[in-house]
């Protein structure tokens, strides 16, 4: 039989992985805020928002819940909103790819 997830089960579990998922947003970050185009702006501005969601993810589940969505909207953002192979593209996709990854949840062991 299933075990009932509940709201603790779903917050970020402190370690290596938290600085992680916030030095990688950085990058993202850092172009948004050099740029003088609107779309990169946003990008930074995205990246900043995922700068505030890893602190809440560890006490908040919506937090948690929120940072893969946070994630695949910037990819799809960056996507739409960038030039193809411009810098901002480059440094948006790949932080963002990457926010992915390390957003999604870890799968629960069976015991």
């Amino acid at each position: 039989m299933p075990a009932q997830l509940t709201a603790r089960d779903l917050l970020q579990v402190p370690g290596r992985k938290v600085p992680v998922m916030t030095l990688a947003a950085l990058p993202a970050l850092v172009v948004g805020m050099s740029a003088t185009e609107t779309a990169p702006q946003i990008g930074g501005s995205i990246a900043l928002l995922w700068l505030i969601l890893v602190p809440c993810s560890l006490f908040q589940a919506w937090a948690a819940i929120a940072l893969p969505v946070v994630a695949g909207g910037f990819l799809v953002f960056t996507m739409l909103a960038l030039p193809f192979n411009s810098a901002p593209f480059v440094v948006d996709f790949w932080t963002s790819v990457l926010l992915l990854g390390l957003g999604l949840p870890r799968p629960q062991r069976s015991s």
